[in-house]
């Protein structure tokens, strides 16, 4: 029974320990072989920066990590003439102020030169990395690009709007830069919680193509139904004896607690770390909400009253709600939706149905209301719990969940 990947998110690091990995090279192939241009937004801990740290390992070249796996062959190939990497992660700095995320793209440039061995004349970020592009090109034909969390420095100043729209100015300035340099880029894929349509990502890199809603690649991240019973099959039985339950009863605990979350409105989704986290502990608890909800949807939240999670279940939006949506005027259910806490329920023509996917969303946005203060109440229909009452006292600000 191989050892579970809990909070590993490098590619080399899950193979080369023969840690459970659910192939998904065969749909990042077709991304490799359909297009050059990439955008793809999901929720916190949903596969995001596993999939780039594959995609990276596939131009490489590093065939060796991928024996046995839908891409062995593709990668045994590119081996030949493996293509050089640039991986900026947003995530991996704090940035408090505009200038110091500026100097942080600087750094992470500057550090990519000095491994690929390419001098830089320049000191200003966008000669930086037109310089060391262009040198890429020159030496090796092109480069990929891969961008993890390019929103993030914005969703952590979200309660800031001036503050926000600052560090907007600066990766709007760095992703203009980047466009100007599409000759030299080989492979392009860019990955966020949220989609702001000024941000510069969008509107400087009008080439990217966006994949977050649709239906062919609905399943590259996350777990669906025939990859939960198929690679965690060994975990499942050994679950269901120490649980002393049956193999359908597990199978159907999952489904109520962690099933549900869909980007298509067809396609139905295991939120990765909540399944790995189940397996290594055998209860079923919230585990996706433990591990630390995103500050931009509390302050989210805090600004915009929300009390009464009912009134977003069920809710009709149209299709392009979250590309239209900017920091100033975006609408609650568009952060809600883009955070995990909604998804797709269905899809009828240009009109989305959002909904809570599952049991553990329900008790998080609770959680989240019962943090702040707050009581609400509502139903989830469909389930065996069939609602779950929070009541508050006001002045001990304390809150007991009945489900009945």
């Amino acid at each position: 029974m191989k050892e579970l990947p809990i909070g590993i998110q490098d590619f080399e690091m899950l193979r080369r320990d023969n840690l459970l990995y659910v192939d998904k090279t065969e749909r990042l192939l077709e991304l490799v072989k359909k297009g050059r241009r990439y955008f793809l937004s999901r929720p916190r801990r949903f596969g995001k920066s596993l999939t780039l740290s594959t995609l990276e390992a596939m131009f490489e070249g590093r065939a060796e990590l991928f024996a046995g796996l839908a891409a062995e062959e593709w990668v045994k190939k590119q081996a030949e003439k493996p293509l050089p990497v640039l991986r900026f992660d947003m995530s991996a700095r704090e940035a408090g102020t505009a200038a110091a995320l500026r100097d942080s793209l600087k750094i992470m440039t500057a550090r990519s030169a000095r491994h690929f061995e390419i001098e830089l004349v320049g000191d200003m970020l966008n000669d930086m990395l037109a310089e060391l592009l262009e040198g890429l090109y020159k030496r090796y034909g092109g480069a990929v690009v891969l961008i993890d969390e390019y929103d993030k420095p914005i969703l952590d100043h979200i309660a800031d709007v001036n503050m926000a729209n600052s560090m907007r100015e600066v990766l709007r300035s760095f992703y203009t830069a980047l466009k100007s340099c599409d000759k030299y880029l080989r492979f392009v894929f860019i990955t966020g919680i949220s989609k702001f349509s000024k941000v510069g990502v969008f509107s400087a890199m009008n080439n990217l193509l966006d994949i977050s809603l649709t239906e062919q690649y609905g399943d590259l991240t996350g777990y669906t139904q025939r990859e939960l019973e198929a690679y965690f099959e060994e975990w499942i039985s050994f679950t269901a004896e120490k649980k002393k339950l049956s193999r359908s009863e597990i199978l159907e605990n999952l489904k109520e607690y962690y099933d549900g979350f869909s980007f298509d409105g067809e396609t139905r989704l295991y939120n990765p770390y909540s399944i790995l986290s189940y397996f290594a502990t055998g209860d079923l608890n919230n585990y996706w909400y433990e591990s630390g909800s995103p500050s931009f949807i509390v302050e989210w939240m805090k600004a915009h009253q929300i009390q009464d999670p009912e009134e977003y279940r069920h809710k009709v939006v149209k299709n392009d709600f979250i590309s239209s949506q900017e920091i100033e005027n975006a609408d609650p259910a568009s952060f809600l939706f883009q955070s995990g806490y909604l998804t797709i329920e269905k899809r009828q023509g240009p009109l989305l149905t959002l909904d809570f996917p599952n049991r553990e969303v329900i008790d998080s946005i609770s959680r989240q209301i019962k943090d702040r203060g707050y009581a609400a109440g509502y139903c989830r229909q469909g389930r065996k719990v069939a609602a779950a009452v929070l009541v508050a006292d006001a002045e001990k600000r304390q809150v007991v969940v009945d489900r009945v």
